[in-house]
C-alpha cells in the first residue's frame, strides 16, 4: 500500500502526544512494508526506514511552514498517486477531500478528540479575562470567536463526509460522530492509542534516579502529559498535603510543560509544598520512560469535562503501564476499565484530591501491592496496547477503504 501520510512529522525532540503518536505510527506502518510518504522540517526524521519517503518542508515561522507545506504536498499530490491518503487535521482533510480525490483510491482521517470541546475547555479557564475583554470590545470579540468555533465545526464535517473510512480511538468520540455529525458508524472504527514498548519498559529505579539526581529513598509519585486543564494535575496539588502528612519525605514528577503550569507552580505555593514539587518542563521523549521508572507511582487525575463525554485512550497510562508501574487514575471510560481489566492500579472518582491521595497512599503503604500490579500492568499493555499492534488494525482499515 502507497500511503501520503497528510501531516506535518515533526522530529521528534519533544515528547507532545500528538507528534508521538504521529511517529509512532508511521513507523510501524512502514514495518507492515507499506510504501508512507511524510511531510518534515528535519530530513533525517524517520529516515532510517527504506520505504518511508520523506518530503522536506523548509522550517522558519508558523506562516512560513505552513506556505512551503501546502507548496510541497500540492507539487507530490500533483505528481503521483496514492493508495491512501491519510491524516489528522480536519483542515487537511477538507482540503483533500476537495481537491485530491482523483490522485488517491481512499480518504482515511483519524480523530482523537472532538475539537470544540478541547477550546471551550481552554477558553472557560481564561473566562475573567473574556468578560473584560467582550466588555471593552462590545462583544465584536464574541462574535467573531463564535463565527470561527462554528467555521471549525462546518469544516470538520466537510472532512468526515469526504472521508471513506474514519478512525475514532475511543468509543465515545465515535458515539458523537454517530449523533452529532450523523456519521454511519459502519465507516467508523475504534482503534485505541498504544505504547512503544520497547521505548518504555522496565528500568532499573535506583539507576533511574542516579541518572535524574533525585534522591535514593525518596518516594515519588509522577505525572507525564501536557499541562492541560482537561489533565487534572491541580487535584495532585491539592492531594498533595494528604499524602505529605504520611509521606513527608515524598516528592512529586511533573513531566511535560503546558498553559497550566504556571498555575499548578502558583497552587503549590500557596499550600507551601512548591519544594516537594519537580516541575521538570520539556523532556525529550527518549528520556520520559527514565523519569517513570524512578518514580513508585503514576497518576493520571483526568477531570470529568470533555474527558467524560468521548472517553479517554491516553498515552500516558500506557506508557506508565509498559514500564511496570501501578497508576492511580480517574475512573473515567478508556482509563477506569483499563485498570480494572489489567488489575494494574487503582481508579478515583475524578476531582475528587480526597479519594486521589488515599489510593496513593494505600500503594506508597504496601510495596507488594505495588510490584503485583506494576507486573500485570506490564503483561496486559504488551499483549493489547503496542504501536505495532495499532498499525496493524489501521492498516487493515486503511486497505478496507481502497476502491479498486
Amino acid at each position: 500500500m502507497k500511503m501520503l501520510f497528510l501531516d506535518i512529522v515533526w522530529p521528534l525532540y519533544l515528547a507532545d502526544g500528538s507528534l508521538i503518536h504521529r511517529h509512532e505510527l508511521v513507523s510501524n506502518l512502514a514495518k507492515l512494508e507499506n510504501e508512507i510518504h511524510i511531510f518534515t522540517t528535519d530530513s533525517s526524521t524517520l529516515s532510517h526506514f527504506d520505504n518511508i519517503r520523506c518530503h522536506y518542508v523548509h522550517p522558519g515561522s508558523l506562516l512560513t511552514i505552513t506556505s512551503n507545506y501546502f507548496r510541497s504536498s500540492a507539487r507530490l499530490i500533483g505528481s503521483e498517486t496514492f493508495d491512501v491518503l491519510y491524516t489528522r487535521n480536519p483542515n487537511f482533510g477538507f482540503l483533500a477531500g476537495l481537491f485530491c480525490r482523483s490522485r488517491c483510491k481512499a480518504l482515511v482521517y483519524e480523530l482523537n478528540g472532538i475539537p470544540e470541546d478541547e477550546s471551550n475547555l481552554i477558553k472557560s479557564k481564561s473566562g475573567e479575562e473574556k468578560t473584560l475583554q467582550k466588555r471593552r470590545t462590545g462583544g465584536i470579540s464574541g462574535y467573531f470567536s463564535s463565527a470561527k468555533s462554528r467555521l471549525k465545526i462546518l469544516v470538520l464535517k466537510k472532512a468526515l463526509g469526504f472521508s471513506d473510512k474514519i478512525i475514532a480511538v475511543t468509543p465515545g468520540i465515535k458515539a458523537n460522530l454517530e449523533s452529532a455529525y450523523q456519521i454511519p458508524g459502519d465507516k467508523i472504527t475504534v482503534v485505541p492509542n498504544g505504547a512503544n514498548t520497547s521505548l518504555f519498559r522496565p528500568l532499573d529505579q535506583e539507576e533511574c534516579r542516579k541518572n535524574l539526581g533525585l534522591d535514593l529513598k525518596s518516594p515519588y509519585i509522577c505525572f507525564v502529559g501536557n499541562l492541560a486543564p482537561w489533565q487534572g494535575v491541580e487535584y495532585l496539588v491539592k492531594a498533595a498535603p494528604s499524602i505529605l502528612s504520611r509521606y513527608p519525605d515524598c516528592r512529586f514528577l511533573i513531566v511535560g510543560d503546558g498553559v497550566m503550569k504556571n498555575e499548578l507552580i502558583s497552587l503549590s505555593r500557596e499550600f507551601g509544598i512548591e519544594n516537594r514539587f519537580v516541575f521538570t518542563g520539556v523532556v525529550p521523549y527518549d528520556r520520559v520512560p527514565v523519569y517513570i521508572n524512578a518514580s513508585n507511582v503514576c497518576t493520571a487525575p483526568f477531570i470529568l469535562a470533555r474527558n467524560a463525554k468521548i472517553g479517554l485512550s491516553p498515552l500516558k497510562l500506557y506508557e506508565y503501564m509498559a514500564c511496570g508501574k501501578p497508576v492511580v487514575a480517574s475512573a473515567i471510560n478508556g482509563v477506569g476499565d483499563a485498570l480494572e481489566a489489567s488489575k494494574g492500579g487503582l481508579s478515583v472518582p475524578p476531582e475528587n484530591p480526597g479519594a486521589l491521595a488515599e489510593a496513593i497512599s494505600e500503594l506508597l503503604e504496601n510495596q507488594d501491592l505495588r510490584a503485583s500490579m506494576g507486573s500485570k500492568s506490564l503483561s496486559y499493555v504488551t499483549e493489547n496496547y503496542s504501536w505495532y499492534s495499532v498499525a496493524k488494525q489501521v492498516d487493515k482499515i486503511c486497505k478496507s477503504g481502497i476502491k479498486n
